[in-house]
């Protein structure tokens, strides 16, 4: 199971709240309380599931990054310059500004399931995780010779062999 799925699937159940229609009949402030709370009800009986839209956006971002995966593509330090691998990708599905991907742990992996962070190519601010001082000073000089190149493997303006020799290591 991908980490964006056990990411999904935890959210799911913390904030799940199973509830039968004899139960909001009975209790209808019951299920405006769950609303309130942000739940998400699920109506077994009635095969039915009301979420909060905050919760689908939620959901729906985790489902492009999961989908993202398959179109990243890694390099390591012969290519870049940076001890860790890095991660590059198009925007995909996403509705996130551009960035890129780097890895925490194991700093060498290739596999994007991995711990990592996220990076803004725009000004190499981390989006998501954490990540080392001087690495994230690699990573900033890394998307600064790089970001017209970044933007537009980003916006699928070039393919993966072009993203590749256009690539300046730092």
């Amino acid at each position: 199971m991908s980490l964006a799925l056990v990411r999904v699937t935890d959210y799911i159940r913390r904030m799940t709240s199973d509830v039968s229609s004899k139960e909001i009949m009975a209790n209808p402030a019951r299920l405006i309380e769950a609303m309130r709370a942000g739940s998400i009800i699920t109506i077994p009986d009635l095969d039915y599931t009301i979420v909060p839209t905050t919760a689908l956006v939620e959901l729906a971002d985790q489902r492009a990054e999961e989908e993202l995966l398959e179109e990243m593509v890694s390099y390591r330090k012969a290519v870049t310059g940076i001890e860790n691998t890095i991660f590059i990708s198009p925007k995909g599905n996403t509705r996130l500004a551009p960035r890129l991907k780097v890895t925490i742990d194991p700093p060498l992996s290739v596999d994007p399931r991995s711990k990592t962070a996220s990076v803004a190519i725009a000004d190499g601010t981390v989006v998501a995780g954490e990540v080392p001082t001087r690495l994230i000073e690699h990573v900033r000089r890394f998307i600064d010779a790089n970001r017209e190149v970044l933007l537009d493997y980003w916006e699928y303006r070039i393919d993966t062999e072009e993203l590749r020799r256009r690539l300046k290591s730092i």
